[in-house]
């Protein structure tokens, strides 16, 4: 559920190469002051974060995560604010056809990789 001062953002299928991705990924999450918890659903993490804590830094460290695990960035077109928009709306950054464009859903990954998916069922 998304509030006045939580985003709820949602990653969907994502794939762990191994047990380190895993742990990586679940530790960048912990690690990110705006995030405020994560919980799975399914095949679906639900990731909330807290809106007064998303600073040029954090809007950064969400791009990469996001880009990293190939979860929707659309989504986080949310941030589209004048304080970020000096650089966020930086038409050659690898972010921007992905959270603005047409391009807006992350490319298939290559079909030669073995693809490991783990159902998140408990968060913090």
């Amino acid at each position: 559920m998304t509030t006045a001062r939580t985003i709820e953002f949602k990653a969907q299928r994502t794939v762990f190469f191994s047990q380190l991705d895993e742990d990586s990924f679940f530790g960048w999450l912990e690690k990110l002051p705006c995030v405020s918890g994560f919980q799975g659903r399914g095949d679906v993490l639900l990731i909330r974060v807290l809106q007064s804590r998303v600073d040029e830094g954090a809007l950064r460290d969400l791009l990469a995560l996001f880009y990293r695990y190939r979860i929707e960035m659309g989504q986080l077109a949310v941030f589209d604010k004048p304080e970020f928009a000096h650089w966020f709306h930086k038409k050659s950054a690898y972010w921007y056809k992905r959270v603005f464009g047409s391009g807006a859903v992350n490319p298939p990954r290559g079909s030669g990789r073995r693809k490991r998916v783990v159902m998140v069922t408990s968060g913090i």
